[in-house]
């Protein structure tokens, strides 16, 4: 092999080497990131929602990461509920809001009689 083949090779090793070292290196960044988005996440909820609440921000502050990435998905979860127990709240309301008027209409017929 020529010197000038065998330093294409070398740089063309590091460069990939280089690449690949970039790319987790990256991969890690964005990782620590998104932990320390989802612990803020969990710490914004005890602030605005529970008073500020320091013992409950000390225990944030102890759990583990994948605490808090369960505890996110668990909230998730319960905001999918919500979310469909709200879709029937309003029929259900009206639902009932209408048998109170046919019972309160059938009550002042029987009244009547």
């Amino acid at each position: 092999m020529k010197t000038g083949q065998k330093f294409l090779l070398g740089v063309g090793v590091t460069a990939i080497v280089a690449a690949t070292g970039a790319y987790l290196a990256a991969d890690a960044l964005v990782d620590k990131l998104q932990r320390y988005r989802n612990r803020s996440r969990v710490k914004a909820y005890v602030k605005d929602n529970l008073n500020g609440n320091q013992r409950l921000l000390d225990f944030v502050d102890r759990l583990t990461d994948d605490d808090i990435d369960h505890l996110l998905e668990v909230a998730h979860k319960f905001g999918d509920v919500r979310e469909r127990v709200g879709r029937y709240s309003g029929p259900v309301k009206d639902t009932a809001n209408e048998l109170r008027d046919l019972l309160t209409e059938y009550a002042a017929k029987v009244r009547r009689h």
